[in-house]
């Protein structure tokens, strides 16, 4: 066979490979652990394979996820994990294998396909950072138990900070990864008929308004009864997004019963914030590829794992060949340039890379 037809079977080849991998495509190592119990060292795999697994998804989700929403991301990841099964495994592999006194460790190679992970953390809105999600603001009477006591932050005469049952709500719900503004140093004067959740809201410039009454009740020194009402309020539509109510009883002191009745709506308010999260998507533009001088499978294959393994590439596939050159269609995140710069720092192989508006060329050179 003459050199040109082996280098044609060759370049075949490498087409196959490259069309298949139409998803997006991420490498990456962890490891698992687990207890050695029993004489069945299998089961110590497969739980220490699940989790070096659970940790794969993990780290490629905290590329694409603020810290703000981390907490969020653990919460929920496992229950979607366990519902993909092998579905996005693409490959895997045993790299090392090794015990500690009970304990076996296994360093896993995976290939996964992260276009279902990272669907699911738009649909969660976990891609958005803190700054973007919408400004939550407090704004609750608070009475009792003593009859005369009462607090409300935008009160003439009261210190512009939050009661201490809203602190307690703002640290859960910034706990959770939620943007809760202080009170407005000036809150305006509320005239008669106006609705007071969407004239503080309009004076902090917060989204939404987390608003309504505790009444703190002591029917004796040691028993505390508390009722809550809650309402959540957009300040652009001036909609009511939801209104809850529940009254706790018990004998616990006022901190404590605060914690509970936080814990009990939290969830509640974080669900109707979510409906108005806007979801932070970059625009997704189609580029062209092409590679010249191919001499090697394993050269080009390193080119396109490299890019495929990239968060800002989702897709790369063939478009053309002609001779040693093989162009592709690539969808890209932001600038072409960053993508291409990201690969010249992997450093594969000599070559001129150049950007030409929406076309970049790799010249790869003899070495």
């Amino acid at each position: 066979m003459s050199p040109s037809r082996f280098f044609a079977c060759g370049v075949l080849w490498l087409v196959l490979f490259s069309l298949f991998p139409a998803h997006a495509e991420v490498s990456l190592t962890t490891t698992g652990m687990s207890a050695l119990t029993g004489s069945d060292v299998s089961v110590a795999e497969k739980s220490a394979f699940d989790d070096a697994l659970f940790k794969a998804y993990l780290e490629v989700a905290l590329r694409s996820v603020p810290a703000s929403s981390s907490a969020d991301l653990v919460q929920g990841l496992r229950a979607f994990v366990s519902s993909r099964g092998m579905q996005d495994v693409i490959q895997y592999s045993i790299a090392t294998r090794s015990r500690l006194e009970n304990i076996l460790l296994l360093s896993m190679d995976f290939r996964l396909n992260d276009t279902p992970l990272k669907d699911w953390l738009q649909t969660r809105a976990l891609t958005t950072p803190l700054a973007l999600r919408p400004r939550v603001l407090l704004a609750f009477t608070t009475r009792g138990p003593g009859q005369t006591e009462r607090a409300e932050w935008w009160s003439p005469d009261a210190t512009k900070a939050y009661s201490p049952f809203e602190t307690t709500l703002m640290k859960s719900l910034q706990d959770a990864g939620e943007n809760i503004p202080p009170p407005p140093p000036h809150p305006p004067a509320v005239a008669a008929g106006k609705d007071r959740a969407l004239v503080l809201g309009a004076a902090a410039g917060a989204d939404i308004v987390v608003s309504g009454l505790l009444t703190h009740r002591s029917a004796d020194a040691l028993t505390l009864e508390s009722r809550l009402d809650l309402s959540v309020t957009e300040v652009r539509t001036g909609k009511r997004l939801s209104s809850m109510g529940l009254t706790l009883k018990g004998t616990v002191d006022q901190p404590t019963m605060h914690r509970l009745l936080a814990a009990a709506v939290v969830d509640r308010v974080r669900a109707e914030i979510a409906r108005t999260v806007v979801v932070v998507s970059p625009v997704v533009r189609d580029k062209t590829l092409c590679i010249e001088g191919i001499s090697d499978h394993d050269t080009y294959q390193a080119l396109i794992d490299a890019l495929r393994s990239m968060d800002a590439v989702p897709r790369i596939a063939v478009s053309r060949i002609q001779g040693h050159t093989i162009c592709h269609t690539m969808q890209i995140k932001g600038p072409l340039q960053d993508v291409l710069d990201a690969l010249r720092q992997k450093r594969i192989a000599p070559a001129d890379i150049v950007v030409d508006g929406d076309t970049a060329i790799i010249r790869l050179l003899d070495q």
